[in-house]
């Protein structure tokens, strides 16, 4: 099963408190007047408190998060805590990501013990009482532990921290798919991937699934009775006659809705087969990201062989909301994950870089033409300020998940004309603002940028020549912070900069950020 970011829900367990006093009386821990102070009074009017409580939390909370039945610890003015409530609660605590609990006089205590016993994330709530929280909070932070406790000044500060807090529990659902050659970190053009896969999982929780680029390859025809040439008599997941009417009916659909088509059919349908592929393959082993190392790959030849590229596969996972990197960019893929999580929009990634002047000319960049530079150094506005995003993955789903844009088709190889592109014209967007992300290879650090699109270029070109040029406020800043996390960084369409800095709290990384 391919499960993506949007599939997956942040359970939110809401935690009733309740003390009840016994006895009439007044003091520093009683204060009321009349029937208030009358045993009874407590429960009438905790109750639609507590109803009230779980409510606004359903009202203000994210898309993508389910707000469960909430669970209620109940002890009077005695001080007791049964046994049997704790308990009684284990099973929704289990199933629960964070916890809302209420606040009030003779139940503080009470958040703290939970806290050590379940060892769950809490977030107070602007309902949760009458002000906000720092007594448990400090409590907690005192202890160093490994929780994270949170009280939210606002609605608007909850909601962003349950999206942060969803956004987290997606990274550790998120199971690459990896086809190798050589190394199953980093891939010979890529000596800015994670340093250690294992350090990742440790960190996040990500986890990682590694198949051989031969076996792969290998199933990209149909099965004979003898098995693959790699893998003699064994049963494999080689494409069939429906994966083959699938890729047959993608294909027609993508001729169809193309405003120009500059290759013919058989070549396409290569791409197009190892795309279906992969979802086979991401589909058995339960992977929801996928990414391919290109130069080990191309280098087999086999790629000339078969006439495809990999180029269609990223750009379809993306379009479709699944994390997808050329060149083996295991950093990429995850911070598209981090963008699609937080934004649910898709992304697109290239190599991204600053364009300075030289002698009063942009300096030419692979991508970019001197007609399109030229054009834009007539702004004085872009001087020290452009950057571009180059590869060739645009889709269709960039501005709107849930439109298709328009687009053509164009071969990736120059001569031979093979390797399916969907090209996108990104000038379209001309004042649109963009978010871009990137981890480091260690992932202590996530690289966010807002920036504004002011042109594009490559959409009536072949090759890695698609790109997207924007203006970055603070350009030297931004290269400077790219030089920690590296060459690729992925992007999606709007701002969602509040988003990922509450992200990169959520899971301990420094969030650097550039305007």
């Amino acid at each position: 099963m391919i499960e993506s970011a949007k599939d997956i829900k942040l359970n939110v367990l809401p935690l009733e408190l309740f003390c009840e006093h016994l006895y009439y009386y007044e003091g520093p821990c009683r204060f009321g007047s009349g029937e208030a102070l009358e045993p009874g009074y407590d429960a009438v009017a905790f109750a639609p408190r507590a109803k009230a409580f779980v409510e606004s939390i359903k009202e203000h909370v994210p898309a993508g998060v389910n707000v469960m039945d909430p669970v209620l610890f109940h002890r009077t003015d005695d001080w007791d805590e049964p046994e049997e409530q704790w308990r009684a609660m284990e099973d929704a605590v289990n199933q629960a990501d964070v916890v809302v609990p209420m606040a009030g006089a003779g139940v503080q205590d009470l958040v703290l013990k939970f806290v050590l016993r379940f060892k769950k994330d809490i977030c107070y709530c602007p309902a949760s009482g009458q002000f906000n929280v720092p007594d448990v909070t400090a409590g907690i932070a005192a202890r160093h532990l490994d929780i994270k406790c949170y009280s939210e000044y606002e609605w608007e500060d909850f909601n962003l921290r349950m999206t942060a807090l969803r956004a987290r529990k997606v990274l550790a659902n998120t199971k690459y798919l990896l086809v190798t050659r050589f190394d199953a970190a980093t891939s010979v053009s890529r000596p800015d991937s994670f340093l250690s896969l294992d350090l990742v999982t440790q960190r996040l929780g990500t986890r990682f699934h590694v198949v051989n680029l031969h076996e792969f390859m290998d199933c990209m025809k149909e099965a004979t009775p003898e098995g693959n040439y790699t893998t003699p008599g064994r049963k494999t997941p080689n494409i069939d006659a429906d994966d083959l009417a699938l890729a047959e009916k993608i294909c027609d659909e993508l001729i169809e809705g193309a405003e120009e088509v500059r290759m013919t059919k058989e070549l396409m349908m290569p791409s197009i087969i190892a795309y279906v592929t992969t979802l086979k393959f991401m589909d058995r082993f339960d992977c929801n990201a996928f990414s391919i190392p290109c130069p080990d790959m191309c280098s087999t030849r086999r790629i000339n062989q078969e006439k495809f590229t990999m180029c269609f596969t990223h750009a379809r996972n993306m379009e479709n909301g699944i994390p997808s990197a050329c060149e083996y960019d295991l950093p990429a893929a995850l911070s598209q994950q981090a963008l699609i999580a937080v934004s649910g929009m898709s992304p697109y990634m290239g190599n991204t870089c600053p364009i300075p002047k030289v002698n009063g000319e942009f300096k030419q960049v692979f991508g970019a033409t001197k007609e399109s530079l030229a054009e834009l150094a007539k702004d004085p506005a872009n001087d020290g300020t452009l950057w571009m995003t180059q590869h060739s993955v645009a889709h269709r789903h960039l501005p709107n998940p849930n439109e298709l844009a328009p687009y053509s088709i164009a071969p990736f190889a120059y001569d031979q004309k093979f390797g399916v592109t969907m090209r996108y014209d990104f000038s379209r967007d001309k004042g649109k603002t963009i978010t871009l992300c990137k981890f480091s290879p260690d992932v202590s650090k996530m690289f966010i940028a807002k920036a504004e699109i002011i042109g594009g270029s490559g959409y009536d070109r072949e090759n890695c020549t698609q790109l997207v040029f924007y203006r970055l406020k603070d350009s030297k800043k931004a290269h400077y912070a790219q030089c920690f996390v590296g060459i690729h960084v992925a992007l999606v369409y709007g701002d969602y900069t509040k988003e990922l800095i509450a992200l990169a709290d959520a899971i301990g990384a420094e969030a650097m950020y550039v305007e």
